[in-house]
């Protein structure tokens, strides 16, 4: 079993991947009640070689490390609103890192629109670490903070467990988007209208609405697009742009020059209402979010190494970074250790912050794999038929 997020989607004109089904022996296809007859010998030459497995991209896989370490920082960062510099780091962070998160989700689940056989991992690699991952959170608040279990609890996405839930409806509706002719400006629209909807209460379901168009984005985006963005010029660019970022973001913190809007806006958690804005109001906002997200995010992929290296691999292992950094940091905020006023001042900011980098390191790394890949990808084949023509 692969990440979440591991599989790549083929290049653009080739053929679909070969299926159980190409495997079938010459007696299988043969005529039923017909006498079976030897198989012509083969013509004597070099014995025909396996067609090798196309290489993964390291681009891809060092994106995703690097997203996976930058989610990490980022929930560390959200201890820090009480300093003006880090806060405005944060509101940058987080106008892109998760959208760059759902959009290379999104160019990974290009076989859901394909073939329905891709839906049987739902399952395994969504639907059981939800459950696995929910019980540990709720253990946790137990244990630590002593709070009473409720059996409703686990219906409930705690913290980070809403993107499992997001991308299972994601995925199921992949199919969909690869009929529709202009796919990712319907799921705009879908955004955008959704944010007026009353299930945005729900701060899963507001996400999955709000969110939908970078999924969609990468779903369908013509892969030469994205090598585009590997092009000297393009990085030198995408640095400019998020240089240009920060300072734009610590003015906007001051509120003197352009009015603050609710921040809320980058979490994706919220409806138009509960930030206070009219519908139409609420729309032009989101769509301007929409926007800077994937200017921000095409200058963070701009800026991705393009070579292999020593992380390239552990771009392989961004579900481990992802879900298990969060037990990580619920125990230090419950505990009150991030709380802890050295931590708020410069030098702690900057300590916080190398440390959640090293974590995310740490956590993408073998040995951690192996511990945990009984949480993280469990072994939930049992719970599936086999599939027509498999035995």
């Amino acid at each position: 079993m692969t990440d979440v997020l591991a599989t790549p989607p083929p290049a653009t004109g080739s053929a679909p991947p070969a299926t159980d089904s190409a495997l079938a022996t010459d007696s299988a296809l043969a005529t039923p009640g017909a006498p079976s007859t030897p198989a012509p010998r083969p013509a004597p030459g070099p014995a025909a070689q396996p067609k090798p497995a196309r290489p993964r991209d390291a681009f891809f896989d060092n994106a995703k490390f690097f997203t996976a370490v930058l989610v990490v920082v980022g929930h560390f960062w959200s201890q820090f609103g009480d300093s003006r510099a880090a806060h405005a780091a944060y509101v940058v962070l987080y106008a892109f890192h998760m959208p760059v998160f759902v959009f290379i989700s999104g160019y990974f689940s290009r076989g859901f629109m394909r073939s329905t056989d891709k839906f049987r991992s739902v399952l395994p690699t969504l639907v059981v670490p939800y459950v696995i991952f929910i019980l540990l959170y709720r253990a946790q608040l137990i244990l630590i903070n002593g709070v009473q279990f409720r059996l409703g609890e686990l219906l409930r996405p705690h913290f980070l467990m809403w993107f499992l839930v997001a991308l299972v409806f994601w995925r199921l509706s992949a199919p969909l988007w690869g009929h529709l002719r202009h796919p990712v400006a319907v799921s705009v629209a879908f955004s955008l209208v959704g944010g007026s909807w009353a299930f945005t209460a729900d701060s899963t379901l507001s996400r999955t609405a709000g969110l939908l168009p970078l999924f969609v984005l990468g779903l369908t985006v013509d892969p030469e697009h994205v090598r585009r963005l590997r092009a000297r010029r393009a990085r030198w660019a995408g640095l400019a742009v998020l240089a240009a970022a920060l300072p734009a973001a610590y003015v906007w913190e001051l509120g003197t020059v352009v009015p603050k809007i609710d921040s809320g806006l980058l979490y994706w958690n919220q409806g138009y209402d509960a930030m206070g804005f009219g519908t139409a109001e609420g729309m032009m906002w989101r769509l301007a979010a929409l926007v800077f997200a994937v200017l921000l995010g095409a200058a963070f992929l701009a800026c991705i190494p393009r070579g292999r290296s020593r992380y390239t691999e552990m771009g392989t292992r961004t579900m481990y970074v992802y879900l298990l950094h969060g037990l990580v940091m619920k125990t230090l905020d419950y505990t009150g250790v991030l709380d802890k006023p050295v931590l708020h001042h410069p030098f702690g900011i900057v300590s916080v912050t190398v440390a959640a980098a090293a974590l995310g390191v740490v956590l993408a790394t073998a040995p951690v794999r192996r511990l945990t890949r009984w949480a993280v990808e469990p072994d939930a084949r049992w719970l599936l038929r086999s599939a027509p023509g498999r035995t």
